[in-house]
């Protein structure tokens, strides 16, 4: 007679699996404020400051110039000469007001970038997140799945020694729990791989034994309406950007005023040979072997491009909304099925009448092999589906410029 009793603990090593968890939305607040990119961005901000500070100063010093000599006289004698002078250049042309612009946008762009990342380290924890906690869940389905295969092939081997069971059972049994051992591996492999990328969007280190609970979709979930005019209100890149276009207009300005030169004017009072001396000019650089047109040509390049890089990023995120839309709905459709599908078929019922038909000797080894994997491969699919409908909760969220709406569209 075939090893029966073993599928009672086969059946108690398939039960779901619980344990107390770190929460979504703590992990999304804590990398919004501590997060170390937060810090050298925070540098960044400090920098176009100080650059802002100098480029709204006055281009030039003033200069001052002391000079003394002693000369001989022809007639016989010394002549004690000297002269000071003082000479202060002149902008013209506007260049300190396009400076200042230049640096004001520099300085907005830097905050915008700021922001930019503040929602890209949320939206990455989160995806981190989710991702690592379904792996965990997968990994415990995997392990679940090798132990009862692995008492299974135990169980058969027994019979084989004492002549209850044959070769080919104990080698179908055998082969099962290899393979089963071998999807283990595989996503313990992964569970580890998840949890790097994990601590490395939290910004952190974590402990090995952290467990995480992931809450619940909210299926019927709205979307805003206008998800477009919200995106372009919203995504702080658009911003970014729009300040990066004024910052290059504003120096192609400066690169256009920079080809005239700004005057210098000087004035020098001394004495010689006796007598007092005043002088006082006023000196230009003449543009002819350097026009600087090249300089302000290039300029002008660097603001049509950053103009066009806004206008594609317009384009871009119009087709970015549209299909981050359309997968939303698609994943929560699947999700619902899923679920209805879950409430439907019992897969711990259905290993029970499996092993039911089993003991009475309806159902052969390799069938009962069939209903254990059939059962937990079912727990896989509906957890891969939640998989993608997170993912594309959190895609539209990153979308829309708004992160929050992650944690606003879940079941409490």
């Amino acid at each position: 007679m075939k090893i029966r009793y073993i599928t009672t603990c086969m059946l108690l090593s398939i039960l779901p699996w619980a344990a107390h968890a770190t929460t979504l939305e703590q992990a999304m607040n804590m990398v919004k404020e501590k997060h170390p990119k937060l810090a050298m961005s925070a540098l960044d901000n400090d920098a176009a400051r100080a650059q802002l500070s100098s480029q709204s100063s006055y281009a030039y010093n003033p200069e001052l110039s002391l000079e003394y000599q002693d000369r001989k006289l022809n007639g016989g004698g010394n002549s004690a000469d000297y002269y000071i002078g003082i000479s202060q250049g002149i902008e013209l042309g506007g260049k300190r007001g396009y400076r200042e612009e230049a640096a004001q946008a520099a300085l907005q762009q830097s905050k915008d970038n700021t922001e930019v990342l503040r929602q890209q380290l949320s939206i990455a924890v989160a995806r981190s997140y989710v991702e690592l906690s379904l792996a965990k869940q997968t990994l415990d389905v995997r392990i679940q799945q090798s132990q009862a295969l692995k008492a299974l092939s135990a169980g058969v081997k027994r019979q084989l020694d004492v002549g209850d069971a044959n070769i080919l059972d104990a080698n179908l049994a055998q082969s099962a729990y290899i393979t089963a051992l071998s999807a283990e591996t595989n996503a313990r492999q992964m569970h580890a791989l998840l949890q790097a990328r994990y601590q490395n969007a939290l910004g952190k280190n974590i402990s090995d034994d952290t467990d995480f609970v992931l809450p619940q979709l909210q299926l019927d979930w709205q979307i805003p309406e206008n998800p477009l005019v919200i995106a372009k209100s919203s995504r702080a890149e658009m911003t970014a950007l729009k300040a990066k276009v004024r910052q290059f207009q504003a120096k192609s300005e400066l690169a256009d005023a920079n080809r005239f030169s700004d005057p210098t004017i000087s004035l020098m009072k001394g004495r010689e040979a006796g007598e007092d001396l005043v002088k006082l000019g006023v000196s230009f650089a003449l543009p002819l072997t350097n026009t600087r047109k090249g300089t302000y040509q290039a300029s002008l390049a660097q603001a049509m491009r950053s103009q066009n890089e806004l206008t594609w990023f317009e384009q871009r995120l119009a087709l970015d909304v549209q299909t981050a839309v359309f997968n939303h709905a698609y994943a929560m459709q699947a999700l619902k099925e899923a679920n209805r599908m879950a409430q439907s078929m019992n897969t711990d019922h259905n290993v029970k009448l499996a092993k039911a038909a089993f003991d009475a000797g309806e159902l052969s080894l390799e069938d009962l092999v069939i209903h254990i994997n059939q059962a937990l491969e079912a727990r896989l699919t509906r957890l891969n589906i939640i998989k993608q409908g997170w993912l594309a909760r959190i895609r539209l969220a990153e979308v829309l410029g708004h992160p929050e709406y992650i944690t606003q569209g879940i079941q409490s």
